[in-house]
C-alpha cells in the first residue's frame, strides 16, 4: 500500500535548555523518508532561545514560546492545540527519530482504520536489547496488557488526532505524563506495537532529564507524583481493580528504594 505524502504528521517537540541535543532532535525529524510534517517546537522558557534561523527546509517548523516554565504535560498540549496534523507524535528533546519512523508507522495505521495509535520499537542507548514480552502482545501485535506499557515511549508512537483529542497528557502531573497517556491509551483503544527500531532513546548524556531520580528531591518528585497518577486514574476509572493493586505494590517497592537509598521514610 502505498501512502504517498498525503496526511500531515504533526511532530511536537517541548524543549527547554537543550542546546545541541535539541538541534539533533530536529535534524532527525527534518530527515525523515516521509516529508508532509509540520514541527511544532514548544519552547518551555528556556534562558538561551532555541537557534531556529539554521534549518534551510521546506518543512514548516511552528514555534511557540511559554511565559514561564508549564511543564512537560502543559507544553505538549498546547503543542497538540497549535497543531493541524491528522496524525500525532511527539518528541524529547534530548532524543531523535530513525529516519523511516513516520513512513513506518503511518503504513500501519492506514492499513488498520480500528487503530487508535501505533508504538514502535525504541533503542535505549543504556540498553538496546530491550524488548517487550510477547505475552503482553496478541497474535497480532494488539497491546493486551497494561504491563507491556513499561516496554513504551512516547517518542515511538503515533497516534490518530481525534484519539489523543479525548486523553491529553493530565496536566496535573510533573512526572509520568507518559505512563498516563499509554495506559489510556491502551485501556481505551486499540493499540498495536510493531518491533521495528523507530526512535533512540538517549538515556546516557549528562544533562539533567525528569526520569531521573539521583537526588533526594527527585525521588520524592517521583513519588509524589507516581501517587497522584494512582489515584487520577483510579478516580478517572481508567485502570482495573487489578492494576490499582499493582501500581500500589510498585509505589511501595518506590518507597523502600527510597528508604535504602536515603535514610529517610516518605
Amino acid at each position: 500500500m502505498s501512502i504517498g505524502n498525503f496526511y500531515l504528521i504533526s511532530v511536537i517537540l517541548p524543549t527547554r535548555n537543550r542546546g545541541a541535543l535539541f538541534l539533533d532532535a530536529i535534524q532527525s525529524v527534518l530527515d525523515q523518508t516521509y516529508q508532509n510534517i509540520e514541527i511544532i517546537v514548544v519552547d518551555d522558557c528556556s534562558s538561551t532561545l532555541p537557534d531556529m534561523n539554521q534549518f534551510q527546509t521546506m518543512i514548516p517548523i511552528i514555534y511557540h514560546r511559554n511565559n514561564k516554565n508549564l511543564g512537560g504535560a502543559k507544553s505538549r498540549n498546547i503543542g497538540f492545540d497549535i497543531s493541524n496534523g491528522e496524525y500525532i507524535c511527539f518528541l524529547d528533546d534530548d532524543d531523535t527519530y530513525i529516519p523511516n519512523k513516520i513512513e513506518v508507522l503511518l503504513k500501519e495505521l492506514e492499513e488498520d482504520e480500528s487503530l487508535g495509535a501505533i508504538f514502535g520499537k525504541i533503542i535505549k542507548k543504556s540498553q538496546p536489547s530491550r524488548e517487550i514480552k510477547r505475552k503482553y502482545l496478541n497474535n497480532n501485535n494488539i497491546i493486551k496488557s497494561l504491563k507491556g506499557i513499561g516496554y513504551l515511549h512516547t517518542n515511538t508512537s503515533l497516534i490518530r488526532r481525534e484519539v489523543f483529542e479525548k486523553i491529553r497528557f493530565d496536566e496535573e502531573l510533573d512526572k509520568f505524563q507518559d505512563t498516563q497517556l499509554h495506559i489510556e491509551l491502551v485501556n481505551k483503544f486499540k493499540c498495536k506495537y510493531i518491533p521495528i527500531p523507530v526512535a533512540y532513546w538517549n538515556d546516557v548524556h549528562k544533562s539533567s532529564q525528569i526520569t531521573d531520580m539521583n537526588t533526594k528531591k527527585q525521588f520524592i518528585k517521583s513519588l509524589e507524583n507516581y501517587k497522584k497518577l494512582i489515584e487520577s486514574l483510579t478516580n478517572s476509572k481508567s485502570i482495573s481493580f487489578e492494576y490499582q493493586f499493582y501500581m500500589r505494590l510498585k509505589l511501595c517497592y518506590m518507597k523502600i528504594m527510597f528508604y535504602k537509598k536515603f535514610k529517610f521514610k516518605f
